[in-house]
Order: C-alpha cells, then structure tokens, then sequence
C-alpha cells in the first residue's frame, strides 16, 4: 500500500460493488446477545402507485443457478459474524402489521434463500416488510392492503388460546383507518411446528375470504382457523356497528400449485406480491390469467428482490 500511494492502482471490475443510495445511515445498537440492531433507512416518500421493480430486469440470473446479488449477499454473510452465531434485530415500519414489530435474522434464515429450504417466519416477514416498502409505503395501496403477522395468528397458538388469537385479530384489524371499502388483509397461516403455509385472504367489507393453498385441499384442514377467522371478522363488524347482511364466504382459489415439499412459503410470498402488483381486491376462483403457474425462475425473481432489499437496507 505505502508503494501504491500516489499512483494508479488497477482493481478487478468484479470485486467493485457499488451500494444502493440511501438517505440515511442506519443506526447500531449494542444489545445483549444482538450484534448489530438496525433501523428501517428507506426513504419516507414514495411515487404513488409506483409498480414493483422485477429484479430479473437488472440481474442475470438462470433457474436453478444462483444471481450474482444472491451470490454477494452469500458471500457478505459468509464474512460477517452471523456465521459464528450472531444475529440482527431489525425494526420493521409500523405501518407493515399495524404495530411495531422488531425480527430476529440468523444464519438459518439467510441459508433458507441460498439453498431454497422450506421457509421460516423471519423470511415470510422480511418479504412482506419488502414488499410493503417498495410497493406499497407512500401510496393508495396502503389502504387496500394489509398484513397481519404469521408469528401471532398460528395453529400452535389458536390451540392454545383460541379467544387470545381472535382478539389480535380484531385489534389488527381495527388498527386500519378505513374498512368500508373493499380491502384485503393478508395473514400468512402456518399449520403450526415449521408445517405448512397457506395464504387467507379477508375482505371484511363484503364478508369474503379467500383460500389459497399450493396443495390440494381447502380451509377444512383447519377448522379451529376458520372459526377463529369467522369469530373474529363478527366480533369487529360488531364493535363497529356493522351490519352483518350475509354469512361470511370461503372462496378456494384454484391457485398454482408446488411439485415438492419445500416451495410452500415461496408460494404464499408470491400469492401476495401478485394480487398486490396486480392492484386486485377480488381474487377469481380460476386465479388470474398472468399467472396461471409458476415457474422456479418466479420464485428466483422473489429471492434476488430480497437479496437486494437486504443488501440495501444494509442489515448484515
């Protein structure tokens, strides 16, 4: 280095990584047993109805092989001391679930993107916390769409405080500013211990839930979910002074369906980023015609937009 000051030193076009602008810098906290503690520093002001950029437009990427932002997260995270058992804590908009909401990344998480294993919460919320950023913050769509957390309203937890699980519900749901108009909350359902997941899909206005399951089978899988769901959408037409003029009604979307047993969670991600790209309230019991299926690169696109969303926000 002494030899190089004051000279030109030539410098391999691939190890140049040029950050993403971002208008501030994000905060560290030490914390017990937390390495680094990160707020959001994504900009406060969004172009209304901004549609969501497809990562695929700027990074070459194969199904099946790993992006180029895929691999350079791997490789940052592989450098950082997440690989000795570190952690974040990442602190969420509170517009995402309508409170505060802090999440806890590790190594296993991150191994769930670059080996494409089943999917856990930590993954499920830090897409949806992606999506409500880059396509919804700033813009109508927040009105239109909401998400409600999988870690609060899960099999394990209606089994044990049915009427607990159904007054969070009822809160999220009066924490919205508007539920006359047709809306639709997003709740992300695990069958509970890593299972399943599914997609349940609330119109409160017009009494409607739908169904969205990558296998086959509808909501009588879980009928302790669906009494909770109907209890709790009664409960706040009530408290509201709502009148109830018909029965709640399941829709079971024909929707894409997996070929193996890890693509559930990628499966639900996409359901949500579709019917929100698609601005769609009303979801058609054959699914929209734009996606008919899903290819592996659909659920490669999903994981490049979150590689580079972390990137960005900078929480490794």
């Amino acid at each position: 280095m002494r030899d190089a000051v004051g000279s030109f030193v030539g410098w391999p076009s691939d190890l140049i990584f040029p950050d993403a602008e971002t208008p501030t810098r994000p905060t560290h906290k030490a914390g017990k047993g937390i390495s680094r503690r990160i707020e959001s520093v994504a900009s406060q002001k969004e172009v209304p109805g901004r549609k969501l950029k497809k990562a695929g437009n700027d990074i070459p990427t194969t199904s099946g092989t790993k992006s180029q932002i895929m691999m350079r997260l791997e490789k940052m995270v592989e450098e950082s001391d997440i690989m000795h058992g570190a952690i974040r804590s990442v602190d969420f908009d509170e517009g995402v679930f309508g409170i505060a909401h802090s999440e806890i990344i590790a190594k296993e998480d991150m191994q769930q993107l670059f080996e494409h294993e089943e999917l856990g919460i930590a993954v499920i919320h830090t897409y949806i916390w992606y999506m409500y950023v880059t396509l919804m913050r700033g813009t109508e769509l927040c009105n239109r769409f909401n998400f409600i957390a999988a870690s609060r309203i899960n099999t394990t937890f209606i089994t044990k405080n049915p009427t607990s699980v159904k007054n969070e519900l009822v809160d999220r749901f009066m924490a919205a500013d508007d539920n006359t108009t047709p809306s639709l909350y997003f709740l992300p359902f695990n069958s509970g211990n890593g299972g399943h997941w599914v997609l349940v899909a609330m119109d409160l206005s017009r009494l409607m839930v739908y169904y969205l399951d990558s296998l086959s089978g509808d909501w009588s899988k879980y009928p302790s979910m669906k009494k909770t769901v109907d209890a709790a959408i009664l409960k706040f037409r009530s408290k509201k002074n709502y009148r109830n003029r018909k029965d709640i009604t399941w829709v079971r979307v024909q929707c894409p369906q997996q070929n193996n047993s890890v693509d559930c969670g990628f499966f639900v991600l996409r359901f949500m980023r579709d019917i929100i790209a698609l601005n769609r309230i009303d979801i058609p019991k054959m699914y929209f015609k734009e996606y008919k299926s899903y290819s592996r690169a659909h659920l490669d696109e999903m994981k490049d937009e979150l590689c580079q969303f972390i990137v960005d926000q900078r929480i490794i």
